[in-house]
């Protein structure tokens, strides 16, 4: 787990909610506070889909896409006033997984991870990312956590 300060808020907010660079990151949770607070829970919900649509590869994982409610969550936050917070945690979506273990040459499955992480917290004029690893297995092995921070920071600091 590491904590990255965003130095450049402006920067990574206008990447966030306006590019696609995190559309494929799966949320499993946001908040945002303005004039009310909304809370999301990323979870799709299988019932309001069709047989279809619930075989489609987006729709697999259980939870939604950042890139399929970045403009609903866009809206509620623009305009004049800077939201008081808001806190979205995303998750790589699991197919994307194994490239990411072969990329570091780690010594896991896809089926060991339980989910990689990426929360980004902007409260008080101020942001951090926090990324955040989760086995399905107990390991003192550190290289995959290792791997994600330095992934995540690299990928935060090009914004």
């Amino acid at each position: 787990m590491k904590s990255i300060e965003i130095e450049n808020i402006k920067n990574l907010t206008t990447a966030l909610f306006t590019g696609t660079n995190f559309d494929e990151f799966l949320v499993t949770e946001a908040y945002f506070s303005t004039l009310f607070d909304v809370s999301i829970e990323g979870h799709i919900n299988a019932d309001f889909l069709n047989d279809e649509e619930k075989a489609l590869p987006e729709n697999r994982e259980g939870s939604v896409s950042w890139g399929r409610i970045r403009g609903y969550c866009f809206e509620l936050i623009k305009g004049r006033k800077t939201p008081l917070k808001f806190k979205i945690v995303f998750r790589m979506p699991g197919n994307r997984a194994e490239g990411f273990i072969r990329k570091y040459g780690l010594y896991f499955e896809p089926e060991d991870i339980n989910g990689l992480f990426l929360n980004v917290n902007y409260e008080a004029g101020k942001m951090k990312c926090v990324t955040g690893t989760s086995l399905k297995t107990f390991t003192l092995d550190k290289s995959l956590e290792d791997a994600w921070d330095k992934q995540m920071e690299k990928f935060i600091s090009s914004f």
